[in-house]
């Protein structure tokens, strides 16, 4: 018998750690934490280019491009067409007395555009369109139209930010004892 459980101890009864949810809390912290980084790095590289200078640009192609995936069926019948959208564009602008031309769009999109952002983005800035792009200083061939971080890599954060925190909390159940995983018991 433990001193633990003489009645008149003064030490209360521990459930013992589950090593299997401890192991399976930082696996999902792992995966969690590069998904996040590359986010974070790419929006904080995307947020500085907020601050760098404007120039007024012609948009002189927009095309925004329909994708279809394969049909999803639902039991023998037809359900839906999955489709997504993608936005590429091609402006002018001038830095002192040199023309560029660019395209690009959101910075450290990572080649990833979200498809309701691609229509929005479409609608406003049509050919011929005017807008205000930011470019490098430092290299005024690169080129924004839509300057700050990208939605992809917000969303990259996001997505790191809630699997990294969701092994960090089943690390913190499992050390507690709760969360036993299923045949967990008679592997012990």
């Amino acid at each position: 018998m433990t001193t633990a459980s003489v009645p008149g101890s003064k030490k209360k009864d521990r459930a013992q750690p589950s090593l299997p949810s401890m192991r399976f809390g930082r696996l999902l912290t792992i995966l969690g934490a590069p998904i996040f980084l590359l986010g974070a790095w790419g929006a904080v590289q995307g947020a500085r280019t907020w601050q760098w200078p404007r120039a007024d640009a012609i948009v002189i192609d927009s095309d925004l491009k329909r994708y279809e995936g394969e049909i999803r069926r639902v039991g023998n019948r037809e359900y839906d067409r999955d489709h997504w959208y993608s936005f590429a564009v091609h402006y002018r602008y001038e830095v002192g007395s040199i023309e560029y031309v660019a395209g690009g769009v959101e910075p450290y999109d990572f080649g990833m555009q979200n498809s309701a952002g691609a229509q929005k983005m479409n609608d406003r800035h049509p050919v011929g369109s005017t807008a205000r792009i930011a470019y490098d200083p430092a290299n005024p061939r690169v080129a924004y139209l839509e300057p700050g971080p990208s939605s992809f890599s917000l969303a990259l954060v996001g997505i790191g930010a809630v699997i990294g925190l969701a092994g960090l909390w089943v690390r913190s159940l499992a050390r507690r004892g709760i969360g036993h995983m299923e045949g967990e018991e008679a592997a012990s």
